[in-house]
């Protein structure tokens, strides 16, 4: 049996796919350890420091998922193997242990113009962030060779490259939101909750928003062969979730319209997840994805509710 025969029993389609995806949260959490905890000039790695960072992350896989599937033509039981390239993101702490400089990488802020020249120069002449300029370097070339090896296409190539290299950095690289009213962030938010956990929720959200795009055909798929049991778990998850915070706001701790939509797209992910969880699915992985969109959430609520230091 050869490699193509191999790809084509969903049987063992299914567990190289899963492989690969294990391959990258832990490709994601290696990264966020080793800059927040071993190579950072003071060492914050911590419960929602980790969430923060690996959402984000996993976001932006998703997002480059998403701009190759609809631009490039990707076929998205390829997308798993975009994984093999996550690596690249391990350049910025080479970077650091060869040149023995600590860690400093910073979200874009303030200043719209100098922000987007640190985007259009790679972060080469950034203040804070130049340590990243080998790994975008790195990821443009990787984004421009295998946008023409998939897409054929010179115009498609270029499309990817705006949309998905560039428009990641816009849409991840600068601080689009923060805690108001101290915040640099473009968009202050009023929320009860601390920075790191804010933007766990935040970009959680953005993961389920870019990984619902990027598998949305998939997804409809799976709303149609159970459209009334579907519309029933999100109609629950999102109706207690409203009902508890609602609870929540009036009797102990007044909270804002964004901590409503984050926490209510939280639990009631949970909940849709859980759903699919039972009845699998079309999906890469088939049930991988329901886990681990079952166990985010509760990592976040659970930490909510438990830790220490989650309210401003």
């Amino acid at each position: 049996m050869n490699f193509n025969d191999f790809l084509k029993n969903k049987k063992y389609a299914r567990i190289i796919e899963i492989l690969l995806f294990i391959f990258l949260f832990s490709v994601i959490f290696s990264r966020v350890y080793l800059e927040t905890a071993i190579f950072a000039k003071e060492p914050f790695f911590s419960y929602f420091v980790a969430t923060h960072h690996c959402a984000w992350f996993t976001f932006v896989f998703f997002y480059f998922s998403l701009c190759a599937r609809y631009i490039l033509g990707l076929k998205p039981e390829k997308i798993p193997f975009l994984a093999l390239f996550s690596p690249v993101i391990f350049i910025p702490v080479i970077h650091a242990w060869i040149e023995e400089v600590p860690l400093k990488l910073q979200y874009l802020r303030g200043d719209f113009t100098k922000a987007l020249f640190d985007i259009l120069t790679l972060y080469k002449f950034s203040e804070k962030n130049s340590q990243f300029f080998f790994e975008m370097l790195a990821l443009l070339v990787i984004f421009a060779v295998l946008s023409y090896i998939v897409s054929h296409s010179i115009l498609r190539t270029v499309l990817n490259i705006i949309a998905g290299f560039y428009g990641s950095m816009f849409l991840a690289g600068l601080q689009l939101f923060g805690v108001a009213p101290k915040t640099k962030a473009y968009f202050p938010l009023n929320t009860v909750l601390k920075n790191h956990v804010l933007l766990s929720m935040v970009y959680f959200t953005a993961v389920i928003l870019a990984f619902t795009i990027c598998f949305f055909p998939e997804i409809k798929t799976l709303f149609k062969r159970g459209l009334q049991q579907a519309a029933a778990a999100y109609t629950a998850g999102s109706v207690s979730a409203m009902t508890v915070l609602s609870v929540v706001s009036f009797k102990f701790k007044p909270l804002y319209t964004a901590d409503f939509i984050l926490l209510t797209v939280a639990w009631t992910t949970f909940v849709m997840s859980a759903f699919f969880l039972k009845k699998g699915t079309n999906l890469p992985g088939n049930r991988f994805f329901p886990i681990v969109f079952s166990a985010f959430p509760l990592v976040l609520i659970l930490g909510i509710i438990f830790r220490d230091k989650v309210f401003v």
